[in-house]
C-alpha cells in the first residue's frame, strides 16, 4: 500500500514532537535545576526578611477614583464631557501597592533552615544524580 504525502508529513512531524520532548536525563536535570532555583530565590526572601524584621506584601486596590479622563464616552470613563473629554470615574484598572508586613522571626527561621534542607538535598539530586539514574 502506498503512503501517500499526507500521511508522510503527518508521521515526520510526529518523530519531531516526540524527539523534542527530550530525553528523560534532560527532563530530570531540568525539574532540578528549576527547583534548585525556586528554592534559592525563596530562601533569599526569608533571609532577607528576618534582616529586615518585616516581609512585604503585594496588595490588590481598586484603582476606580476620580480622575481626569480623556478618550471620549466610550473610552474608559463614565461621566460628562465634550468632544470626547470629561471628568469622570475612570474605570478597568487595578493598582498594586506594597506594604510591610510583620512577621514571626521563629517561624521565619524555621522556614530558612526548611529551605536550607531542601537546597542542600536539591545539590544532591544535581544533574550527576539524573545522569545515573537515566544513563
Amino acid at each position: 500500500m502506498p503512503m501517500n504525502r499526507a500521511t508522510a508529513a503527518l508521521g515526520y512531524f510526529a518523530l519531531i514532537g516526540l524527539t523534542s520532548c527530550g530525553a528523560p536525563e534532560e527532563r530530570c536535570e531540568a525539574r532540578v535545576s528549576s527547583e534548585y532555583r525556586q528554592v534559592s530565590r525563596l530562601l533569599a526572601e526569608v533571609q532577607a526578611n528576618i534582616s529586615r524584621g518585616y516581609a512585604w506584601e503585594n496588595e490588590i486596590r481598586d484603582g476606580g477614583d476620580f480622575s481626569f479622563c480623556a478618550g471620549g464616552y466610550g473610552g474608559g470613563y463614565d461621566g460628562w464631557g465634550w468632544g470626547g473629554v470629561g471628568y469622570g470615574t475612570c474605570y478597568g484598572g487595578t493598582d498594586v501597592v506594597r506594604k510591610r508586613v510583620a512577621i514571626d522571626p521563629a517561624a521565619e527561621m524555621r522556614k530558612r533552615d526548611a529551605l536550607q534542607q531542601r537546597l542542600k538535598a536539591l545539590s544532591t539530586q544535581g544533574p550527576e544524580a539524573c545522569a545515573a539514574r537515566y544513563g
